[in-house]
């Protein structure tokens, strides 16, 4: 065999080992085409960039370089996003509270009166609860509530001196005028009602009472509010022909015939016949039943007139005795403040307490601030 011969045959381990490098070239192109997909840009990379470039191998195609990390294929974690829990109102929260309590509750009074027998307490125990129970009851119906006294500095009294305060008032009332055989004034009403309103204001101040000393037009009757309202006054000095006396004691036409006017006026009446030796009269007027004082006041003041004698046939008494009518006038005024509304055990009509006498009404209301 010649050489030329030897020569011609192919050399099938340089085939064979060109077709498998091919082989692996490509499938490492292709996995490169896979893994690696550049983003396509319109300029030239220049510089630094140019470097960082894949290199083109010799088909085109670029080559994979194991240490680029850049070109590593990034997983990103999608972030789980937890919805901030919204806060609940304290009234939603207190009420569900509530609610799981009282389905608790009745849920273990359920178990309790189906499972369990009654038989399973102290028979000893069950009756003393039940003692206990009644005993409780009765004590509750047994109690009565003790009542608090006001204060007397926390009283507020009303005193109005009848026809005092003429001002510049072109209607002013001058009251009842006496006049002598001359037509000479000798005796005016004004007078009379002042000097027995300022000793039962000192009487009543006596006793650590609020008093307020006012005129017949005061502007502090507009909405006056007190525990008790008394106008002083005396009765005409008109020659009638015939003996008139008596004291009245009126109280509004508009107010209830029942509660705190009604018990004002019994109790100013009955303390002044006890002490002043005059009987009563009911010959009452349109000035004492409508008088100017009673559109004023608060509805709640209760209010009366006292007409406290005729100044004619009673005329001794009411220039003689200022110190005996304001003490009636004082004990009237005590009666109602100290038992309005306090019905239940007065003292019957007639009998005396804490020196002045309480009349017998059906259950008098309790009176303004207590």
């Amino acid at each position: 065999m010649t050489d030329e011969g030897v020569n011609d045959k192919p050399n099938r381990g340089d085939n064979e080992h060109s077709a498998s490098a091919i082989f692996v070239e490509l499938m490492r192109q292709a996995a490169a085409k896979a893994a690696v997909k550049p983003a396509p840009s319109t300029t030239e990379p220049s510089g630094d960039d140019a470097e960082k470039q894949p290199k083109a191998a010799g088909n085109g195609e670029p080559s994979l370089e194991p240490a680029d990390e850049e070109h590593r294929i990034r997983r990103v974690r999608p972030r789980l996003v937890l919805r901030r829990p919204q806060p609940g109102s304290i009234a939603g929260g207190f009420f569900g509270t509530l609610s799981v309590v009282i389905l608790s509750t009745a849920l273990v009074a359920t178990l309790l009166m189906f499972f369990v027998n009654p038989e399973f307490l102290n028979p000893a125990v069950v009756q003393g609860l039940q003692l206990e129970r009644d005993e409780i009851i009765a004590g509750i119906a047994a109690a009565q509530p003790t009542p608090v006294q006001t204060p007397q500095w926390l009283r507020r009294i009303g005193i109005i001196s009848g026809h005092r305060g003429r001002g510049q008032r072109l209607d002013y009332d001058p009251g009842a005028v006496c006049y002598d055989e001359y037509k000479r004034v000798v005796l005016t009403e004004e007078s009379i009602n002042y000097a027995v309103a300022t000793r039962v204001v000192n009487n009543l101040e006596a006793l650590n009472f609020t008093v307020d000393m006012l005129d017949e037009f005061d502007p502090r009757l507009v909405d006056y509010r007190a525990d008790a309202l008394v106008s002083i006054h005396a009765n005409s000095c008109i020659d009638f022909g015939e003996l008139v006396t008596g004291f009245i004691v009126s109280k509004s036409d508009a107010r209830p015939d029942t509660g705190n006017d009604v018990f004002l006026r019994e109790c100013i009446a009955l303390n002044y016949a006890a002490n002043i030796p005059l009987e009563r009269s009911y010959n009452e007027t349109e000035d004492m039943i409508n008088n100017h004082a009673w559109r004023k006041i608060h509805p709640l003041t209760p209010g009366v007139i006292l007409e406290m004698g005729f100044m004619l046939a009673d005329k001794e008494i009411l220039t003689g005795q200022h110190d005996l009518l304001a003490h009636a006038i004082t004990m009237g005024i005590l009666c109602y403040i100290e038992n309005a509304g306090y019905s239940a055990g007065l003292p019957q009509s007639g009998r005396r307490s804490a020196d002045y006498l309480v009349p017998l009404l059906a259950t008098p209301t309790p009176i303004f601030g207590r």
